[in-house]
């Protein structure tokens, strides 16, 4: 039985440039398009955040960030006009700055 050193062999052959752009592709290849938002839903967003702010519900707010989302659990400390962005205080006490241009869904937790 011939005795085989597996994917070491590969290894050395391929220069650390290389495995990284592999690695970059491949993250790449996972990257989604921003979502369009309709007035309709901006409206809806609007609403929520009002009844979460006047409950001091915690909200599931699902964020767009460099082409993946991401979900932010908290409540809404302040909505800033003028920047155009909520900030969201989470468990942790963490507060997050999320202009309004990246929401792309709210949903009571």
């Amino acid at each position: 039985m011939i005795k085989d050193r597996g994917t070491i062999k590969w290894t050395a052959m391929m220069l650390p440039e290389h495995v990284q752009s592999l690695k970059d592709a491949l993250v790449d290849e996972h990257r989604i398009e921003q979502p369009e938002l309709d007035e309709q839903a901006i409206d809806e967003f609007e609403l929520i955040i009002c009844e979460a702010m006047e409950s001091n519900e915690s909200l599931n707010i699902e964020v767009f960030e460099n082409g993946f989302t991401n979900i932010i659990t908290g409540n809404v400390h302040y909505i800033n006009s003028m920047k155009s962005q909520i900030i969201v205080q989470d468990a942790k006490g963490y507060f997050h700055h999320i202009p309004f241009k990246n929401l792309v869904n709210i949903q009571p937790e």
